[in-house]
C-alpha cells in the first residue's frame, strides 16, 4: 500500500491530470488528489465486469493490475484521449513494477524470519534461498537490536537506512521493539579482523540510535559458516541480551564471545543456585548490608581489590573503608581483602542477582 501511494505521489510531479489507483471494490487507495482517497468510484464494478484490460468513461481511463493472473488494483487518469491512455499504461506497468518487487522483498523477509525462527526443514533451505537469490555457503552474523516499542518503527528505518542498500545485510522486525540484522561476513577471515568489525559495527548502531534520542540494547550473536545456521545466531545473540542484562549495570552491548562468569550462571539450574547461596550467604546474611557497604563493595570490586583507590573514589578515609570491609566479614564471614572470599563473593552475588530476575522479570526476550 505504501508503495503504491509513494508511486502516486512522484506521478502528481509528472501528469497534469488526476491518477489514482483503487481496490477491485472500487476503493480509493492512492490518488494525486488526497482527497479522494477512500473514496468510492462508481464505474468500479463496471470496469470489473468488462473482459478488457481497458475501460473508460465520459472523463476517466482505468486499467486493470493483473499479478499472477488475478486483478489486483485498478489504476485510473481523467481523460480518454489516446495520449491519456499512454500515460495510463505508463501509470499501471509502473506500479505493478513497485507491487511485484516489494512482494518479492516481503516474501524474502517473511522466508529469513521463517529460517531464524527454525520453522523452516534444513534440507529445503538452499532450495528455497536460491529463489531469493541468497548465497547459503557464505558465513553470516545476527546482530539484535532491542528497544522501547514506541521506538520500535523509527529504530526499524534507522537500520534500513544504514544497511538497506547494501545486499549483504538484511534488517528485519521481529516484534514492535525487537529489530534483527543479518550480515554477511564473507570478507572475514581472521579473528581480529571478526572481533574489530563486531566492536566497529555494535558502536556504530548504538551511536546511530542514540543520536536519533533512542535508548537501545544490542546483542551479538556468533559467527557462523551457513546461512541455514543463522537460526545459532539469532539464539545466541538473544542470549548475549539477557545475560548482559542480567549481569551488567548500563550494558548497552551484549557479545556471545564475551559473556564471561554470566554464561555459565545462566544455565545453571535453579535449585542448585538456591543452594549455592544458602551455603555462602546462610540466613540471608548478605541482606544485612545496607547501601552504603553495597556500593563499597561494588566500587572495591570496580579498583581489582585497590583500597587506596577505592578510598580515594568514595572520598572516604582508610579507615572508613576498613571499618566497612570488616563489617562485610562479620556480617557474611568473607573477608574481601581476601583474593579467594572475594572471588566467592562476587560470584554469589551474581548468582543473587540471577535468582531475583527470575523471580521479578517479565522479559520475553527469548522466544
Amino acid at each position: 500500500m505504501e508503495e503504491i501511494k509513494k508511486c502516486i505521489k512522484q506521478a502528481a510531479s509528472i501528469l497534469k491530470t488526476e491518477a489514482g489507483v483503487m481496490d477491485t471494490s472500487g476503493v480509493i487507495i492512492a490518488s494525486t488528489n488526497p482527497d479522494m482517497e477512500g473514496q468510492q468510484d462508481s464505474a468500479s464494478r463496471a470496469v470489473m465486469l468488462s473482459e478488457d484490460q481497458f475501460s473508460s468513461t465520459s472523463d476517466k481511463s482505468y486499467m486493470k493490475i493483473i499479478l499472477n493472473d488475478q486483478v489486483r488494483y485498478i489504476a485510473y487518469l481523467d481523460g480518454n484521449d489516446a495520449n491519456t491512455r499512454v500515460n495510463l499504461s505508463l501509470l499501471g506497468e509502473w506500479i505493478k513494477t513497485v507491487v511485484k518487487e516489494h512482494g518479492t522483498d516481503a516474501e524474502k523477509e517473511l522466508f529469513i524470519k521463517s529460517v531464524l525462527l527454525e520453522n523452516e526443514l534444513a534440507g529445503e533451505i538452499p532450495i528455497k534461498a536460491r529463489d531469493f537469490k541468497i548465497n547459503c555457503n557464505e558465513p553470516r552474523l545476527v546482530i539484535v537490536v532491542r528497544t522501547s516499542e514506541e521506538d520500535g518503527a523509527n529504530t526499524l528505518d534507522i537500520l534500513q537506512s544504514i544497511y538497506g542498500e547494501n545486499s549483504n545485510s538484511t534488517v528485519l522486525a521481529m516484534d514492535e521493539s525487537t529489530s534483527i540484522i543479518v550480515l554477511n561476513v564473507a570478507d572475514l577471515n581472521e579473528d581480529a579482523d571478526k572481533n574489530a568489525f563486531v566492536d566497529e559495527t555494535s558502536q556504530a548502531i548504538l551511536d546511530s540510535l542514540n543520536n536519533e534520542g533512542i535508548t537501545a540494547y544490542i546483542g551479538v550473536g556468533s559467527f557462523v559458516p551457513l546461512f541455514q545456521q543463522i537460526a545459532k545466531s539469532y539464539r545466541d545473540s538473544m542470549l548475549a541480551l539477557r545475560v548482559g542484562k542480567i549481569f551488567e549495570k548500563n550494558c548497552y552491548i551484549s557479545k556471545y564471545n564475551q559473556l564471561g562468569i554470566g554464561r555459565l550462571i545462566y544455565q545453571l539450574p535453579s535449585t542448585l543456585c538456591r543452594m549455592f547461596i544458602e551455603e555462602v550467604f546462610p540466613n540471608e546474611a548478605y541482606r544485612s548490608l545496607d547501601e552504603d557497604t553495597l556500593a563499597t563493595i561494588d566500587c572495591f570490586f570496580e579498583n581489582n581489590l585497590n583500597g587506596s583507590e577505592t578510598s580515594r573514589e568514595l572520598f572516604v578515609h582508610r579507615n572508613t573503608l576498613v571499618y566497612r570491609l570488616d563489617k562485610v566479614k562479620k556480617n557474611t564471614g568473607l573477608d574481601l581483602r581476601s583474593f579467594d572470599d572475594a572471588v566467592l563473593f562476587k560470584i554469589a552475588s551474581m548468582v543473587r542477582t540471577y535468582l531475583e530476575y527470575l523471580e521479578t522479570s517479565k522479559d520475553n526476550m527469548i522466544r
